[in-house]
């Protein structure tokens, strides 16, 4: 059972605030969802994926670069990486 996430909550970051507060963490704060059945997304949403907390996202690229707060180095990390590996890292995630 690899679930693909750390089920805590971590600060994302301006880019991901909406302003709306649940419980006790902040409105920039979201736990990390499972990425398992990732690639399933196009498919099981009539053919238009949405990805993030609120579907904000079309893609994967744009999924990552909405990442900022805590996971802004790991946006940075893939915006510094060679189109094929970046197009590699989407093909493992769209496996999953």
């Amino acid at each position: 059972f690899e679930p693909f996430t750390d089920l805590l909550l971590h600060d994302m970051g301006p880019e991901l605030d909406d302003g709306y507060t649940e419980g006790s963490a902040l409105s920039s704060e979201w736990r990390t969802a499972p990425l398992w059945g990732l690639g399933l997304a196009d498919r099981a949403q009539g053919g238009t994926p949405f990805y993030l907390h609120d579907g904000r996202a079309r893609t994967l690229r744009d999924a990552i670069r909405f990442h900022g707060g805590e996971s802004a180095k790991s946006r940075q990390a893939f915006d510094t990486m060679s189109p094929d590996q970046q197009e590699r890292l989407l093909a493992y995630l769209r496996s999953l």
